[in-house]
């Protein structure tokens, strides 16, 4: 696309937006008219879809030797879901003269197919930026002695007065089972977790506190490389089973729970976990208390309500020196496993996150936001979740980027689900395993397609988040314009830069997409994977606080980064 193009807007208004640019002028004149601009709970985001069931992994259960459960029993994607909001109003450029004071904003809001997203809706717009100018001669103001910004009709416009959660980063687990040599190799290690060309930008990698402290040695040295060479890693630890001795079934399969009368121990055995890796030169982060206290299986597990967890971290949480503490990790994210110690008053300071998975929560009415814990000041983590439906029975197209059916599956529900998580302001996503044949990264199972050690077409989609939304920043308010409707657009500030990224499902392409920051942005860099590109460089205009995006392909993950 020429230069020339991006120009144009200033000149003429489509119908939409010279409707918009009228009531923005009609506002400035008369002052009352027009709605009110009180804004709605951000956090607030209802369910807008049931989704269809959850289909079973295809190979989940019993690890065999060597084997692993690697593949969840119940990774159902829970149905689509298709985002069609469009904007109502943006509020427009405030015109000049006058006092100089600017136009009043309409307060636009989002209205989809999938119900009110108050969160995400439109921005309440201050009516944009006014120039004061010098005194005119005849009384007044709104001179031209500072030269008049350049206008553009903005599709995406990013408030940073508006603030949501802040961003803790996204990741992946190691592998969890088996041997020492089944770990990642170093030059994985860098693919996760740097931020150059051809790596993920993987801020938290997820490990197993293994019952057995003789096989904690084994993810020493992807631990203690992932944290010299990445920037910004943190280690997130998660107990699958006590030690056998400790619960009802003496076993670590099969369910069974923690008995009472060694929660004292249990706790030391978390310490001591954290302590060995500290001899080791890996600080652990964080620590979970237990991994899927609801779900049964007959490979590592452990039982637990929502009560015990209130038990245990009333008299033992302390004994756990060092790492934020995390509960519960339920499979469906139920919030019956983390009320009750929420609800606590002394419990409720005794631990700093809550945690949970997605495994068929988007059917049972549970991907939603969590008003309670984020009332408690608690930060909220999605830490487990894959998906796989799209090679049916099992086949080799993973490691075929272009493969439609891989492409759609990552599209419309991996990326769409990181896309949502932000909207409903949980503050990290951790992906299963990294290393998988479904994953960021290939495998090397001939009978799925991969290469060993191969950056798949999911690790580039995953990685437009990940590589560029930093462990610290701030999700703040974003409006889309209706002429991109068909794009859900989250926006990031942080380090001086201000990150957006755009999720397109439609069918439709979007050229010169303008976004708008309050302050000029003097860099910019845009990046985009599709089924037919990786990560692949967006031309990007710079015209005073606009960055216009040369396009936005169908059916694609679009990241622009700006510096101001």
């Amino acid at each position: 696309m020429q230069a020339h193009r991006h120009l144009e807007k200033q000149h003429i208004l489509s119908p939409p937006r010279f409707g918009r640019w009228l009531a923005a002028l009609l506002l400035a004149v008369l002052p009352g008219c027009g709605p009110g601009s009180d804004e709605q709970n951000p956090t607030t985001f209802p369910a807008t879809d049931g989704g269809g069931l959850g289909v079973l992994g295809a190979t989940g259960g019993s690890p065999e030797a060597g084997a692993t459960p690697s593949d969840h029993p119940i990774a159902g994607s829970g149905g689509f879901f298709i985002d069609t909001s469009v904007d109502l109003a943006s509020g427009g450029i405030a015109p000049r003269g006058g006092t100089g004071g600017g136009g009043a904003g309409i307060s636009g809001e989002t209205i989809g197919t999938g119900g009110t997203v108050p969160g995400t809706g439109g921005d309440l717009a201050s009516g944009g930026t006014a120039t004061s100018g010098g005194a005119g001669d005849t009384g007044g103001s709104g001179g031209t002695d500072g030269g008049t910004p350049p206008t553009l009709d903005a599709d995406i416009t990013v408030s940073p007065g508006t603030k949501y959660q802040v961003i803790d980063g996204f990741g992946a687990a190691l592998p969890m089972w088996g041997s020492a040599s089944d770990m990642w190799t170093t030059d994985e290690v860098h693919k996760f977790v740097g931020t150059g060309e051809g790596e993920l930008g993987l801020s938290l990698l997820r490990t197993i506190i293994d019952p057995d402290s003789n096989r904690w040695s084994y993810a020493v040295a992807n631990l203690t490389e992932a944290k010299s060479y990445g920037e910004h890693v943190r280690i997130v630890a998660s107990p699958w089973s006590p030690p056998a001795n400790m619960k009802s079934n003496n076993s670590t399969k099969d369910g069974g729970s923690l008995l009472a009368q060694y929660y004292d121990n249990y706790a030391v055995h978390l310490n001591s976990y954290v302590q060995y890796m500290a001899a080791q030169g890996v600080t652990i982060d964080v620590v979970s208390i237990q991994n899927e206290p609801d779900w049964s299986p007959d490979y590592d597990g452990c039982e637990w309500t929502g009560e015990q967890f209130r038990v245990f971290l009333s008299e033992n949480a302390a004994a756990i020196n060092g790492p934020k503490l995390m509960i519960a990790e339920s499979l469906q994210f139920t919030r019956g496993f983390t009320d009750p110690s929420l609800n606590d008053s002394i419990v409720v300071n005794n631990f700093d996150i809550v945690g949970g998975h997605l495994y068929g929560a988007e059917t049972a009415g549970k991907f939603v936001a969590y008003p309670l814990a984020e009332q408690k000041g608690k930060r909220i983590w999605m830490t487990e979740w894959l998906i796989h439906d799209a090679d049916g029975s099992g086949s080799n197209i993973w490691g075929d980027g272009s493969n439609q059916a891989v492409w759609d599956e990552t599209l419309d529900e991996v990326i769409r689900y990181v896309d949502r998580s932000m909207q409903i302001n949980w503050s990290a996503f951790i992906w299963w395993w990294g290393r998988r044949f479904y994953s960021f990264v290939g495998d090397g199972e001939a009978a799925f397609g991969t290469i060993k050690g191969q950056v798949l077409k999911r690790g580039y989609a995953f990685s437009q988040y990940a590589k560029f939304v930093r462990p610290g920043y701030t999700r703040v308010r974003t409006a889309t314009d209706s002429a991109v409707s068909g794009l859900s657009a989250t926006a990031y500030q942080g380090e001086d830069k201000i990150v957006v990224v755009m999720l397109n499902r439609s069918i439709a392409e979007h050229d010169d997409v303008v976004i708008a920051i309050p302050n000029d942005v003097t860099f910019a860099q845009a990046y985009v994977t599709s089924r037919t590109a990786d990560q692949q460089a967006v031309t990007v205009t710079l015209t005073g606080h606009y960055a216009t995006l040369d396009n936005i392909p169908a059916r694609s993950v679009a990241t622009v980064v700006m510096s101001y």
